[in-house]
């Protein structure tokens, strides 16, 4: 809903994109570019031309093959983009959907920490698509924070080591996913949440790192 959108937009919040149309209705609703993350596997190369030339702030990157791709896109542009590797940290809530949980090791989406590991080893240094966060997202819904909490901490883990072997890893998508119980209206406020995720993100943050969520 564009009107929506440009309400959002105006508070200052940023966009989480899946498709050229959503990025058009993005730019349409005056959200600030550089506060957009493009995700999903499904991106064309005449949509992430889109994307390219306006300026948004992440490309969510599921594996080597797509990472190739946009760098090639953008080397053929003559533009520079940032990307997210989305990890799966092998972390899921006992009460989520089995067909809505994705941050299992046995789902399809995201690459595990080890072979994370092997990603900015080789793909670091791009010139044209530069590696330099952390993507998570678990499932829908998620009932507790625990889920998340196992996440972050492996993920924080993870961009310890990524920069004590030189990458600058500048931000942590911690993804979305929280509850809306519509039956029970049992639904976990989002200071539920914070309790136990603000705590574990905030020398990240001090340190200059972006949180998204």
């Amino acid at each position: 809903n564009i009107h929506i959108l440009k309400l959002l937009a105006h508070l200052g919040s940023g966009m989480d994109v899946v498709s050229g149309g959503e990025l058009y209705r993005a730019r349409e609703a005056g959200a600030d570019m550089s506060k957009v993350v493009y995700a999903g596997v499904g991106k064309t190369d005449s949509e992430i031309r889109q994307a390219l030339d306006a300026k948004i702030g992440y490309f969510n990157i599921e594996s080597e093959a797509e990472f190739e791709n946009i760098a090639s896109i953008a080397k053929q542009m003559g533009v520079t983009a940032k990307a997210a590797l989305r990890v799966n940290p092998d972390v899921s809530d006992p009460k989520t959907h089995v067909k809505t949980t994705t941050g299992k090791k046995e789902t399809k989406f995201g690459v595990d920490i080890e072979r994370a590991k092997h990603f900015f080893e080789r793909y670091g240094r791009d010139k044209y698509l530069k590696p330099c966060a952390i993507h998570l997202h678990i499932g829908s819904p998620i009932y507790s924070a625990d889920p998340y909490v196992k996440a972050i901490e492996k993920a924080l883990v993870l961009i310890e080591d990524l920069r004590a072997s030189g990458c600058e890893i500048e931000a942590l998508d911690i993804g979305g996913g929280f509850a809306a119980d519509y039956e029970s209206a049992q639904s976990p406020l989002a200071s539920d949440y914070a309790k136990q995720i603000v705590p574990l993100l905030r020398d990240f943050h001090k340190q200059g790192g972006k949180v998204i969520l």
